[in-house]
């Protein structure tokens, strides 16, 4: 039984009302105007701002294919490696009613949305998306995952405010341990991403190469 189907059927067991636990599949397309113009663009608060997004969710060489680092690379409309496709699968309550999240997740974060975001070249799904090859650890790489399959595709926006704006802490879904401060996605340019502890009542901006916003919209061109 694939992810999503473990979810639909643990809502019918709960009488769920449909549509009311799961907030079934939104997409949007990223980057390129091949992939659409209504776009989210992933930017990291290290290196940008929702004016100025100077870099985002990538893949290397437009290679699609599991494995496959996922990174982040200079904002560009021509850059079919930042097609991202995003999905809602519903919410983390969903995720551990169904089995799939540990409940330890769900005492914290039972009310926020489930996402996946799916790698789609010029508006080509691959069905791969970014997430961990195994449980997630300090420094564990993030790369190209088939998608709906396990939990590890997928991330939970934990929002935070800070004197720049409001950001997202994404939070890997296959977190299994020590809740209060789950692994989070990383990003150190040029480095690919990797999961790390999210770090809390830190000193200002040590947070900011854990916290995330997107900018709709086809990116432009350098």
């Amino acid at each position: 039984m694939s992810m999503k189907s473990k979810i639909v059927a643990a809502a019918a067991t709960l009488a769920l009302v449909a549509g009311a636990g799961a907030a079934g599949t939104l997409t949007a397309n990223a980057a390129t105007s091949a992939c659409g113009n209504n776009c989210v663009n992933w930017f990291s608060a290290a290196y940008g701002t929702a004016a100025h997004p100077a870099f985002v969710l990538s893949v290397l060489n437009h290679v699609g294919q599991a494995g496959q680092p996922v990174t982040l690379a200079a904002a560009s409309g021509a850059n079919k490696g930042e097609d991202f496709q995003v999905a809602n699968e519903g919410l983390v309550s969903d995720f551990v009613a169904a089995g799939l999240m540990n409940p330890g997740l769900g005492k914290l974060y039972s009310s926020l949305p489930v996402y996946e975001f799916q790698y789609a070249p010029g508006n080509k799904p691959t069905g791969l998306c970014a997430g961990v090859g195994t449980t997630p650890a300090a420094r564990t790489p993030v790369t190209l995952q088939p998608c709906g399959v396990t939990v590890k595709t997928t991330w939970i926006p934990d929002p935070h405010t800070t004197s720049a704006g409001s950001y997202d802490a994404l939070i890997s879904g296959a977190t299994n341990s020590d809740f209060s401060q789950p692994f989070a996605l990383t990003a150190l340019r040029p480095l690919p991403l990797f999961t790390s502890r999210l770090r809390l009542n830190v000193p200002a901006g040590t947070l900011d190469h854990q916290l995330w916003a997107y900018v709709p919209g086809v990116l432009p061109t350098p």
